[in-house]
């Protein structure tokens, strides 16, 4: 049975993800609105309580995913989970930093995509940085939630993650993939084509019947990766 609930406004201009399992995932708490809305489901709709999420997943560290975390943790106490990728990116920066790097190099070490718009990634990436408390690696299950798997995406940026689960054939998938006007799903461009189509060939093997984009509407599909865009 599925197991994925989308909390998100009726736009679905950012979606957050709440797995129903055992013990409760919060998956990208991208705003205050979608955690305030994410407490009264889990409280009038599963007659839950918000004591029973245990882990905060980010699939990347965009702030439209991350900006509602220190709301999360005002009804959880749980851990925020992230790709380790995100580590290794930091400390090299850090590294780099130490030796007066152009702002560029540390920019292209924190961010893939239009440069006008680096300077709000490499703070927000350091803050964020902060908040994670376990670091995640490829292929590896969720801590206490081993039927959902890590999948490493880069692409979109470099630290992007996916969430599957191959028992319900379901897959989050954060900014990977998101859905367009008329539901069409597009795979997020960078300025690597070829780690780009490693991640739609490696998304493409698995089973997916349910498709949770970062930003419009799910998707209930036999194959919903088949017929993808790709924003080179």
């Amino acid at each position: 049975m599925r197991q994925v609930h989308t909390i998100t406004d009726r736009f679905s201009m950012a979606n957050t993800y709440l797995i129903n399992d055992e013990r409760l995932i919060v998956v990208d708490p991208g705003t205050e609105l979608n955690v305030r809305q994410l407490q009264f489901y889990i409280q009038h709709i599963l007659h839950r309580s918000c004591a029973d999420i245990d882990l905060i997943v980010l699939t990347h560290l965009h702030p439209d995913h991350t900006a509602g975390v220190e709301a999360m943790h005002k009804l959880s106490s749980a851990p925020v989970a992230a790709s380790a990728v995100v580590r290794r990116l930091i400390e090299k920066a850090a590294h780099e930093r130490r030796g007066t790097p152009s702002f560029a190099q540390l920019a292209e070490h924190l961010m893939t995509g239009p440069l006008q718009h680096v300077d709000l990634f490499p703070p927000i990436y350091e803050r964020q940085y902060k908040l994670v408390d376990l670091w995640l690696d490829d292929v590896v299950g969720l801590p206490d939630h081993p039927y959902w798997r890590v999948i490493a995406s880069p692409g979109h940026t470099p630290e992007s993650l996916c969430l599957y689960n191959p028992f319900s054939l379901e897959l989050l998938c954060g900014d990977t993939v998101i859905t367009i006007q008329g539901g069409a799903p597009l795979l997020r461009g960078s300025t690597n084509r070829r780690q780009l189509e490693e991640t739609l060939r490696l998304l493409r093997s698995l089973q997916v019947h349910y498709l949770y984009p970062g930003h419009g509407r799910p998707i209930l599909s036999l194959h919903p990766l088949n017929n993808v865009d790709v924003e080179w």
